[in-house]
Order: structure tokens, then C-alpha cells, then sequence
């Protein structure tokens, strides 16, 4: 009997893993394009618990009940988000109304610019405006359709943000119930490697959110330090923009830094249009050759080249929901992957205080009281 070559058995074996891998993420992807509202919110859910667990686990070392804690935490987190756009969204239509005329006039002088480059007679504005309004009278059945269309879209997002709520407070409060009852039908031996891949991807999730952040705040603080330096409008909803869009990584900067240029241009000129170009690309500068190498560098176990295919990858596949959660979400999966293969713990550093964290998830998230 021939004995079959050790590299052609470690190919086989190799591509078995391939082809397991990829038959569980088309299995994965199939679920959420399926469930795509629910996937969302058990995602979002997951983020925010990373960041209201601390305040949950301090409440509770304080005597208060492990469900008030985890509800007290979802409350503030609700209060903070909550006045943020109460202050924000009034201010905003305040600014936008105070400069109407001049973001009118702007426009006006872009579109007849933009107007001598085509070909053939050129219509005014006034034509133009005219035929959008035949236009509208002609698709009036259409936009109403969209009308409801977007009426039922607005539906499906105020209920994936309470199933959020819901499932944040479960996630705060049973987490580590939650996952042992899960893992409880392996055998000992299996749950130990799949809790060993489920606390190392929750790690990663939970410091991947928490690095975010702390980017995010650095960059907003400069562009909006920036623009009201500048005396430009909408300095405020500009950083929160620029915060919220650094959430989506690579592609979020460029966004919020050519939103911040256009409404310096529009209502500021162009001299400051540039001023806010260099100060959007100092930003960028220093979180990408400063902020993302410290505070990032030991979190994403993922080459920049990587994270830009996965953005893509998430925007193609899913639009701007898919961008958002490429990163994160591969990220956990390669950390636990490469805990569940067996490649190895994180060697101690005495820098990163993540090297005392346990494995298991039972030592990360909440016990049941």
C-alpha cells in the first residue's frame, strides 16, 4: 500500500480547513442577508456593551443589583445620546437658516460654472427649474411610492435601534450566562478551545471599540477646534459627523473631511475652503501615521491593505451598514480563529495591560446575580 506524501496530506488537510471556513462564512453571509435588521442590532448591541460593561461592573461592585446596574448603564448611555442630538440637531437648523442665502448663492455660482462646460446651448436656471418641477409632476406616483418606501425604512430603523437597547441591557447583564449556555453541549475539551476563541474575539471587538474611540474624539476635537477657529457654521455637527465617521475606517475620513471643505466653501469662500483642506489632511496625518500605529497597532491583528478590502468588500456587499462592520467583524473572527487553531497566546508585554486578560469570557463579561 502506498503511503501518501506528508506535504499532499498537509495540502488536503489545509484545503479541507479552506473550504470549511468558506462554507461557514457563505452560511454566515446567506443568514445575514437574510436577517440583515437583526444581524445590525445584535452587532450595535455587542459595541455598546463594550463600552457600558465597565460602568455595569462598577455599579455592581458597589452593592447595586446587577440588573439596575446594567439598566442605570443603558439609561446613560441613552441620556448622553440623547441630549448630544437635542443640542446638536436645533443648533444645526439654526446655522443652516441663518445661511441660506449665502449656501443659495453658492450653489447658484457653482451650477453656472459647472453649466459652461457642457455642450451645445446652455438653459438657466430658471429653465432648469422648471423642468425639475415638470419632472416631479411626471413621477409624482413614483415619489409618493418612495415617500412610503422610506416612511416603512424609517420603521424598520426605529425598531432596530430598541431591539438594540434590548439586547444591550441582556448582553450588559447576562453575558457570561449567555455564552456558557451556549458552549454548554460540547465536550469540555471543545468548550475550552471555543471559549478560548470567543474571549479572544470579544478582546479584540471590545478594544477595537474602545481604540476607536479614543481616534474618533482626537479627530473630531481638531476638525471642529478648527472650523470654529475659522468662524465657519456647523462647526459642532461637522465633529460629530467626523466622530461617527471614524467608525468606518479609511473611507470615514475622506467623507468628513470633503463634507467639511464644502461647507467651508459655501459659506466661507475659498481661502478657507483651503485652510480647512490642510487642517482635515493634518488631522488625517496624525491619525494615521500617529494615533492608528499607537493606539490601533496592537489591536487589529490586520495589514491596512486588508482593512481597505474589507471595507470595500462591506459597502459593496451591504452599503454603508456593510462598511461599518467589515472591520470590526473580521477582526474578531481572525482573533478567534487564531485562537481556536491553536496559534498561540499573546506573549506578555509589560506595556499592555491586555496581556493579564484572561482567555476564557467568564473572567470578561458579567456573571448572572
Amino acid at each position: 500500500m502506498n503511503r501518501v506524501h506528508p506535504n499532499l496530506e498537509a495540502a488536503a488537510r489545509f484545503s479541507g480547513r479552506c473550504l470549511l471556513i468558506a462554507g461557514l462564512v457563505f452560511v454566515l453571509g446567506y443568514i445575514v442577508s437574510r436577517l440583515p435588521l437583526v444581524f445590525l442590532s445584535v452587532f450595535v448591541a455587542l459595541l455598546f456593551t463594550s463600552l457600558l460593561l465597565p460602568v455595569a461592573d462598577w455599579l455592581a461592585r458597589h452593592r447595586v443589583p446587577r440588573s439596575l446596574a446594567a439598566l442605570a448603564a443603558v439609561l446613560l448611555a441613552v441620556a448622553l445620546l440623547g441630549g448630544l442630538l437635542s443640542w446638536i440637531i436645533p443648533k444645526t437648523a439654526s446655522e443652516l437658516s441663518a445661511n441660506a442665502d449665502t449656501l443659495i448663492q453658492r450653489v447658484q455660482s457653482l451650477a453656472r460654472s459647472l453649466m459652461r462646460f457642457l455642450p451645445g446651448e446652455q438653459p438657466s436656471l430658471d429653465e432648469l427649474g422648471g423642468r425639475a418641477e415638470q419632472w416631479v409632476r411626471q413621477h409624482s406616483r413614483t415619489l409618493t411610492l418612495g415617500a412610503a418606501s422610506g416612511a416603512a425604512t424609517l420603521l424598520s430603523v426605529l425598531s432596530g435601534m430598541l431591539l438594540t437597547l434590548v439586547l444591550t441591557f441582556f448582553f450588559v447583564r447576562d453575558g457570561s450566562t449567555l455564552v456558557r449556555a451556549a458552549l454548554s453541549p460540547l465536550s469540555p475539551e471543545r468548550r475550552r478551545l471555543a471559549g478560548a476563541a470567543v474571549g479572544r474575539a470579544w478582546r479584540t471587538l471590545k478594544r477595537w471599540v474602545r481604540g476607536t474611540v479614543v481616534v474618533a474624539l482626537i479627530d473630531a476635537v481638531g476638525i471642529g477646534a478648527g472650523l470654529l477657529i475659522l468662524g465657519v457654521p456647523l462647526a459642532l455637527p461637522i465633529a460629530l459627523l467626523t466622530f461617527l465617521s471614524a467608525f468606518v475606517p479609511v473611507v470615514g475620513a475622506v467623507f468628513a473631511g470633503a463634507v467639511a471643505v464644502l461647507v467651508a466653501w459655501a459659506t466661507q469662500g475659498t481661502r478657507d475652503a483651503l485652510i480647512t483642506f490642510g487642517i482635515a489632511l493634518a488631522v488625517q496625518q496624525l491619525e494615521g501615521n500617529v494615533l492608528q500605529p499607537m493606539v490601533m497597532g496592537r489591536i487589529l491583528p490586520l495589514h491596512p491593505a486588508v482593512v481597505l478590502l474589507a471595507v470595500t468588500t462591506g459597502a459593496l456587499v451591504a452599503g454603508l451598514a456593510g462598511a461599518f462592520v467589515a472591520v470590526p467583524l473580521l477582526a474578531a473572527l481572525t482573533a478567534g480563529g487564531q485562537a481556536l487553531l491553536g496559534e498561540g497566546r499573546e506573549p506578555p508585554r509589560s506595556d499592555d495591560t491586555s496581556a493579564e486578560e484572561p482567555e476564557d469570557l467568564d473572567d470578561q463579561l458579567p456573571a448572572h446575580h
